[in-house]
């Protein structure tokens, strides 16, 4: 429950309008049940009602877990899918929509289903991209977000507002950054550090705009993608898809879209390889039934002088 005693605080206003769009809904974005206005005068609270996830934010989930490369796999892949839902022409039905670009993608923004899926939450400032709606109306909404994840071109305020996909770009620069904090937690980069949010070991808890363009914009910095993050196969094709998503460029970077048919790749050939070593156990096992693979301890239980095929 989101609870504002500002009534309706503008914000929560077009989270509203864009939580109550039935073609938002989608497995990968939080589920909004309801709003409600309690009390009166002075008391009055305005309350957007949504589903509940025990689990909490990401950010909080990945400090206190290590996650396997299948946890990853599920838990970047829906982050990816909500996104790209989001910035989509049309809904998984096929019928049309309009794409919305959330503007403040981030770990707190994210959170973690039961079944470690993500959900994205948090519309206050997210924005409609109508085609119907004016270069002034675009200029209007501002520099906002979360200044650790703005994109260079934020950060340098020369967003192109005449070209909608603008914005798309812009969202999937941050979620590039939120795919590195899943992927510094997972047990397949080797040594797993302490969980640090993106430059966390360049900039303070919450750095100001002028510190992140000295960083992002001027330095060209990005987080460190260490050697051995590249050695796990996956885990180099999940990093090459991040660096080419927070590229400094905004036309270089990959759409929402595009990264989610890589996720879908990924996640099929880990499927096939895990069935391929499924077949080749069993065709060891129907070629040599009493072969020591499947029964390491035949050694020990053999007969005195016979022999283990």
């Amino acid at each position: 429950i989101n609870d504002f005693t500002c009534f309706p605080p503008p914000h929560d206003e077009k989270e509203l309008q864009i939580f109550t769009d039935t073609s938002l809904k989608h497995d990968s974005v939080l589920r909004f049940l309801t709003a409600e206005d309690r009390g009166t005068g002075p008391r009055r609270e305005y309350w957007l009602i949504t589903a509940y996830h025990s689990r909490g934010n990401l950010k909080d989930y990945l400090s206190r877990h290590i996650l396997s490369w299948m946890d990853l796999q599920k838990m970047a892949g829906s982050l990816v899918s909500g996104v790209a839902h989001l910035h989509s022409d049309y809904t998984a039905c096929g019928r049309p929509k309009i794409p919305i670009a959330h503007r403040d993608i981030k770990s707190t923004n994210v959170l973690v289903k039961n079944e470690q899926e993500c959900v994205l939450c948090d519309f206050g400032i997210a924005i409609r991209l109508d085609p119907s709606l004016t270069v002034d109306d675009f200029a209007n909404s501002g520099q906002v977000g979360t200044a650790r994840y703005m994109a260079p071109e934020v950060l340098e305020s020369r967003v192109n507002l005449e070209d909608l996909e603008s914005f798309k770009q812009m969202d999937v620069y941050s979620m590039a950054l939120v795919l590195w904090e899943m992927a510094s937690r997972c047990e397949v980069v080797g040594e797993v550090k302490n969980y640090e949010l993106p430059f966390g070991s360049k900039v303070q808890e919450q750095p100001c705009v002028d510190t992140m363009r000295d960083i992002v914009l001027h330095g060209r910095g990005r987080p460190e993608i260490p050697s051995s993050w590249l050695v796990h196969q996956g885990m180099h094709f999940l990093c090459d898809t991040i660096t080419e998503c927070w590229d400094h460029d905004p036309e270089a970077r990959l759409t929402a879209h595009c990264v989610a048919e890589r996720f879908n790749l990924m996640i099929c050939a880990t499927a096939i390889v895990s069935t391929q070593l499924c077949w080749l156990i069993l065709l060891a096992t129907l070629t040599h039934p009493s072969a020591v693979l499947l029964n390491p301890k035949r050694h020990n239980q053999a007969e005195p002088g016979a022999s283990v095929p």
